[in-house]
């Protein structure tokens, strides 16, 4: 697995060896701290809201803040408040453009999306959670709408436990070991009920979560495959719970699976 750092708004305390580390730049990593603030988040932050949820102080996030505006990642509105700016858009785009799974895969996913009712999603791991690096969807009409760059924790949802499907024995313990270090509250669940299901998921090829990590939602995924360097990507649909029923959850799974063999098949780097 390509191991990309993840930046948690909740936990700003960055680790003691990164502050330890004398090639380590501090204020390089409080810069994408402050930007990692505004994840899965709506609306404008002031420096005061800033400092609250990255742990700095409000003279450090002042000075961020300006840099940050002057070089097009913020932008000010009135009474000092900030959102991201078009320069984080651009600095995404080599990312996105180099992902040639996104363009190859619409037609499936959307075919999927309109099966189900729900939204259709293409997810990497990234640090402790997973991001959408595509995203479809058949409608508007309800509240939880994903999109590209979304995250969300790996521990709790089926996606994740697709993902982790693909890890490697030696990555499963790193992964475990970082959950207890990092995040404590989710080790619980990890050990007791995502780690069985994972060896579930390597079984019958597709993952199920039934309101865990919204109550809302049911999620279904499946494994898709690992790139030559490394990256692992999965396929997974979330639906309102209102649209499905538990005992529908099987079929949408199973047509997830079949989803995921087709596309797998079709896009792989290592298929024939």
């Amino acid at each position: 697995m390509t191991a990309i750092s993840s930046i948690d708004p909740s936990s700003p305390a960055k680790a003691p060896e990164d502050h330890a580390d004398p090639a380590f730049a501090t204020t390089l990593a409080h810069g994408l701290d402050v930007l990692a603030a505004f994840r899965n988040r709506s609306g404008s932050l002031s420096n005061a809201e800033l400092a609250l949820h990255t742990g700095l102080s409000r003279p450090t996030v002042s000075r961020l803040t300006y840099t940050l505006e002057r070089l097009g990642y913020l932008n000010r509105y009135a009474k000092g408040r900030f959102e991201l700016g078009l320069g984080v858009l651009s600095a995404a785009y080599p990312v996105l453009s180099a992902l040639k799974v996104r363009q190859v895969a619409r037609p499936l996913i959307r075919e999927f999306a309109a099966y189900t009712g729900g939204t259709v999603s293409i997810a990497m791991p990234f640090g402790l959670d997973f991001i959408y690096v595509e995203t479809v969807r058949t409608t508007d009409a309800v509240a939880h709408l994903p999109d590209v760059g979304f995250t969300g924790t790996l521990a709790t949802t089926a996606v994740g436990r697709a993902l982790l499907s693909l890890f490697t024995p030696e990555e499963h313990a790193a992964y475990v070991a970082d959950v207890r270090a990092e995040r404590p509250e989710e080790a619980d669940h990890v050990a007791k009920r995502m780690l069985p299901d994972i060896e579930l998921c390597k079984e019958r090829g597709f993952a199920v979560s039934l309101g865990e990590w919204r109550r809302e939602i049911f999620g279904v995924a499946a494994p898709l495959y690992r790139t030559p360097s490394g990256d692992c990507l999965s396929v997974n649909c979330g639906i309102p719970s209102f649209r499905s029923a538990p005992s529908r959850s099987s079929a949408n799974a199973g047509h997830a699976s079949s989803a995921s063999r087709a596309a797998s098949a079709r896009w792989s780097p290592t298929a024939k």
